[in-house]
């Protein structure tokens, strides 16, 4: 009888290491995915490579994502100004829709019989794993050893110890998943609510006391929406950006410079789509620049009325993808309605980026409403050709009315 046919999402991590050793131990003929969604480096696909031959992989392959999930999710995730709770870019939970479709379509190429990932059942991956395996593969046996043995990290790693594989201490310590959107780090001052994460857990973001003193300025340019250019004032591409035609490559240079500057770290605290508070720290240097920049400019651009309604459909967006309603056809809906909103946010953003802060210091456009109003006469705190000082104050008074009527109304009662 041949064995059966399993095909595992493989990081190189802990969770799946464990997975790997595991499933092959129960008979499993086991094919390991590494789906590149931009936390792979120089380097670094082959030694996940070389991991999974090590554990026993009966064959590896690498599938580069960056690409679509630039341009299905991270856009997106921009044009929406998307924070989780206000402050929290989603990083790579947001990934999880295209790596886990990455991974189904090797296991349907495969024809394997099952999909293995190396989810907790504490978090919400899992959730989102799952998700796509139901839609679409419903056939396919959904195999999760972490989430069902419900382990612990030390004991993944004694377990791999036994069977002569060693796992480095950090790796051990925290659990770390990198990708364009930012770097999430989860670990023992995370499960509570008062402890920060101590210097040596971060991946790469400087600290702000090693941050340059001076920062550095840039010009990020956007044309209906979407990032196209980030320079120096003078007009240089930065780092990594220039002649690429990736059309993810100013996120990932943005990564590297910012992180260079302090900017991007933050823990976030919240409310999962299965009920329980989790906290996790994270690293979205270029993001959160991307969505600082993005956001300065709608304000040129976008009517208050506009800006308002965009803030909260947005939001909602963004947390049905974070919580892995990936398949509504809601989704649709509010990808138009900000495909639409992005018409006029076409212009450059001046930002600086110093000790940790994201800085906007001027935004131009040819849909500017400051300049349509300079051009009507109309400036803010100096005067307006548009009306006359008796038409301002009788505004004035009509507009002081209802909040004077509700006043002489009488106390409200508490």
């Amino acid at each position: 009888m041949s064995k059966r046919t399993i095909v595992l999402a493989f990081s190189g991590g802990l969770d799946t290491s464990y997975a790997l050793v595991s499933l092959k131990e129960q008979g499993w003929e086991v094919l390991t995915a590494n789906i590149d969604t931009g936390g792979l480096h120089s380097g670094e696909a082959d030694v996940v490579r070389k991991r999974a031959e090590e554990l026993g992989s009966a064959g590896h392959f690498v599938i580069d994502a960056r690409e679509e999930l630039y341009s299905r999710v991270i856009t997106y995730a921009v044009k929406a100004n998307y924070l989780r709770n206000g402050g929290y870019p989603s990083c790579v939970g947001a990934e999880r829709l295209v790596q886990a479709e990455k991974v189904v379509q090797a296991a349907l190429d495969h024809n394997a019989d099952a999909v293995a990932h190396g989810s907790t059942g504490a978090g919400a991956d899992h959730v989102r794993y799952d998700s796509v395996i139901r839609a679409l593969a419903p056939q396919m046996e959904i195999v999760t050893p972490i989430r069902d043995e419900r382990l612990t990290r030390e004991f993944e790693r004694d377990f791999l110890l036994q069977h002569g594989f060693h796992t480095p201490d950090k790796v051990t310590t925290y659990s770390i998943n990198e990708g364009l959107i930012g770097t999430s780090i989860g670990g023992k001052e995370t499960y509570g609510s008062w402890d920060y994460l101590p210097e040596d857990a971060w991946t790469y973001t400087k600290s702000i006391a090693d941050a340059p003193e001076d920062g550095i300025e840039l010009i990020l340019e956007f044309v209906k929406g979407e990032v196209i250019s980030a320079t120096t004032p003078d007009g240089t591409p930065i780092p990594g950006t220039g002649g690429d035609a990736k059309n993810y490559a100013i996120l990932r240079s943005l990564n590297t410079l910012a992180a260079e500057h302090g900017v991007g770290r933050g823990i976030h605290m919240g409310s999962t789509m299965v009920g329980n508070l989790a906290r996790v720290g994270f690293e979205a240097p270029g993001m959160l620049t991307l969505i600082a920049a993005h956001r300065e400019l709608e304000r040129l651009v976008l009517s208050n009325r506009q800006q308002a309604t965009k803030a909260q459909l947005g939001n909602t967006y963004g947390d049905l993808l974070h919580e892995a309603v990936y398949y509504d056809p809601i989704l649709d809906d509010f990808r138009a309605f900000l495909d639409s909103s992005q018409s006029r946010v076409t212009g450059a953003v001046r930002i600086k980026l110093i000790k940790g802060n994201i800085i906007p210091l001027g935004s131009r456009s040819p849909y500017s409403l400051l300049d349509a109003a300079t051009r009507q006469g109309v400036v803010y705190g100096y005067g307006s050709s548009l009306w006359s000082g008796d038409q301002a104050r009788a505004f004035a008074h009509m507009y002081a009315i209802p909040g004077a009527i509700a006043k002489n109304a009488g106390p409200q009662e508490i």
